[in-house]
C-alpha cells in the first residue's frame, strides 16, 4: 500500500509540474494574443487611415479634372459664341458691301438719266446717225 501512496504521490506532483507548465503557457500565450490583438488594432487604424488619405486624394484629383473640364467647355462655348458673332459680322459686312456698291451704282445712272446725258448720248448715237 505505500508503494500505491508513493506512486499517487508521485503522479499528483506529476501533475502538478504539468498544470503549472501548462499554465504557464497559458500566460504566454495570453500575452502573445494580447499583443496580437493590439499589432491587430494598429493595423487596423492604418487600413482605415490609408484609405480615407486615398479617398480624398481621388476627390481632389475628381474635383480638379471637373474644373479643368468646365474651363474647357467654357472656353469651347466662348470660341463657338465668338465664331457665331464673327460670321454674323461677315455677312452683315458682305451685304452693307453690296448696298452700298448698289447704291452708287443707281446713284450713277440716276445722275445720268436725270441730267440728260444717257437721254442725249442715246439721241446722238442711235437715231442722229
Amino acid at each position: 500500500m505505500f508503494e500505491t501512496v508513493t506512486t499517487h504521490g508521485e503522479k499528483i506532483k506529476d501533475h502538478d509540474e504539468r498544470i503549472g507548465v501548462l499554465e504557464t503557457a497559458r500566460e504566454i500565450d495570453g500575452k502573445r494574443i494580447t499583443k496580437l490583438e493590439e499589432q491587430f488594432i494598429i493595423f487596423e487604424n492604418t487600413i482605415h487611415t490609408t484609405a480615407t488619405e486615398t479617398r480624398n486624394v481621388m476627390r481632389e484629383q475628381t474635383e480638379k479634372q471637373t474644373e479643368k473640364l468646365y474651363v474647357l467647355l467654357e472656353k469651347a462655348m466662348g470660341i463657338q459664341s465668338t465664331r457665331t458673332t464673327q460670321n454674323h459680322e461677315f455677312k452683315m459686312l458682305k451685304w452693307n458691301t453690296i448696298a452700298t456698291i448698289g447704291m452708287k451704282v443707281s446713284g450713277a445712272l440716276l445722275g445720268l438719266l436725270s441730267s440728260g446725258g444717257l437721254l442725249y448720248y442715246y439721241v446722238t448715237e442711235f437715231w442722229l446717225k
